[in-house]
């Protein structure tokens, strides 16, 4: 107890002589000493979407550094004072040869504000693309924090009506930079990966019969667990009710009859009200028409704690038809095994 004693109380006296103050409590001196290179990298390992898809894009970002300011402890992106140029390739295609079949225009842009983007005011980023070669380069300007290359696709190239067990897609790499003086380097290990996604096997979006009181109940039973908006839903309230599997992700939106007036970008419209629900994959056997399936996420509490959920099962493609069996975890509650049948 003496010793503890001691160091407050030496604490205490350093800090008067030091000149401490209440306004200094939540800054930290950064280590500004040691001239670490700013970085840019892709912003994402991978996305996807469905055969009949007509464009992807990628993101370029700059990594988080240490806030010069001191109040950001996790770091803060810090813009570039100079222009620099990005060098980029398009590597292992999969399901084709000639990204010229596939690849029929780019476009490079970044976001001004949530409804301005740099194309709109005609700023030009200086894309090249060499589709023989797959490389191509994109300035990345002073002042932004990310900027977004675009490409168009063949849209009929791989949209057909059998189920695809090969994968097909391809993957984006940074390869150089020319960094105009500035302190910047490039991360050249990490990848995007795009993956083409066949809508004949589990991959799109299934519907709901919210008129079968069954399906319904069902549906009500399974996911009332982590919500409790669709645990007091009437069928009457419903207008739709649709699940979907994407790149990773799983999503349950409830369009509800319900509307409401939403503004964006001055435009306002009457939209439908609706309850989302979203989680990642944490197993999918996405190249069988049957098979495994579970995905889990958090849910934030009122006192700014998180409490897991996770959905697991299997599911069986016949056509236009999904059947999907899970059975739900959601802190010290979970649901008995629950059969849905869903339909494109």
């Amino acid at each position: 107890m003496k010793n503890i004693q001691f160091w407050a109380l030496a604490g205490a006296f350093l800090c008067t002589l030091s000149g401490c103050d209440d306004k200094d409590d939540n800054v930290v001196t950064p280590l500004m000493g040691l001239a670490y290179p700013q970085v840019i990298l892709l912003s994402d390992e991978g996305d996807g979407d469905l055969e009949d898809e007509d464009k992807f894009s990628f993101k370029i970002t700059l990594g988080d550094r240490v806030d010069p300011a001191g109040e950001e402890l996790g770091g803060k992106v810090v813009p570039l004072e100079k222009d620099v140029t990005v060098q980029f390739q398009v590597t292992d295609t999969k399901g084709f040869s000639k990204l010229s079949d596939y690849l029929k225009d780019w476009t490079a842009f970044y976001e001004i504000d949530d409804c301005t983007t740099s194309e709109d005011q005609n700023i030009d980023l200086n894309l090249t693309f060499d589709p023989a070669t797959g490389v191509g380069s994109v300035r990345f300007p002073a002042g932004v924090e990310e900027i977004e290359l675009e490409f168009e696709t063949d849209e009929d190239l791989f949209d057909d009506d059998v189920f695809n067990s090969e994968s097909r897609g391809l993957v984006l790499k940074l390869i150089g930079l020319n960094a105009n003086g500035e302190n910047v380097a490039v991360n050249t290990t990490n990848v995007f990966e795009y993956k083409v996604l066949d809508d004949e096997g589990i991959y799109g979006e299934w519907e709901l019969d919210v008129e079968d009181a069954t399906e319904f109940q069902n549906f009500k039973k399974l996911f009332g667990l982590i919500n409790e908006g669709i645990q007091n839903l009437q069928a009457d309230d419903v207008d739709e009710i649709t699940i979907s599997f994407e790149y990773g992700e799983w999503k349950a939106e409830v369009k509800l009859k319900e509307t409401e007036r939403v503004e964006e970008c001055g435009e306002v419209e009457e939209e439908n009200k609706v309850i989302e629900l979203e989680a990642e994959f944490e197993e999918m056997d996405d190249d069988k028409l049957e098979g495994d399936l579970e995905f889990a996420e958090s849910i934030e509490q009122a006192d700014g704690s998180e409490v897991d959920f996770t959905y697991a099962g299997s599911f069986q493609v016949q056509g236009k038809r999904l059947t999907l069996t899970l059975k739900g975890a959601y802190d010290d509650a979970q649901t008995s095994t629950i059969t849905l049948h869903l339909k494109k």
